[in-house]
């Protein structure tokens, strides 16, 4: 008997949509988009850990509202598979899904450190 071995990846490459800086650029200016990345960076790296902090204590309430935050806030920077998955979070926890909850947490706080680290690059980056 032979078993098939899967590799799950540990890291997910963020989507940015490079429209959403540039929108803001263009409306703001250089200086002001930077500073409104940077606030959208810090909101949604403190609702990240306090939706860990809920789903670790059983808190459902909670956890969908800080994942219909994070979705909100996301969107606004261009982050739209963080925001999906963040939506879909919000589902999960929804229909009591404990198993479904659990892979999309983990995917959320997989996809969460990537995609802030690419909007503030990409921010800085374009701003040159």
């Amino acid at each position: 008997m032979s078993a098939e071995l899967y590799q799950i990846a540990t890291r997910e490459d963020a989507v940015l949509d490079t429209g959403r800086i540039v929108v803001l650029r263009q409306s703001l200016g250089d200086q002001r988009c930077r500073e409104v990345v940077s606030e959208v960076v810090f909101h949604l790296t403190d609702r990240l850990g306090l939706l860990q902090t809920a789903l670790d204590a059983g808190e459902v309430a909670d956890a969908q509202t800080l994942a219909s935050r994070l979705a909100s806030l996301s969107e606004q920077v261009g982050l739209k598979d963080f925001a999906r998955v963040a939506r879909d979070l919000g589902a999960c926890l929804g229909t009591g899904d404990p198993v479904a909850t659990a892979a999309v947490s983990a995917r959320l706080m997989r996809l969460g450190e990537e995609s802030l680290f690419s909007v503030i690059h990409y921010a800085d980056q374009s701003a040159l």
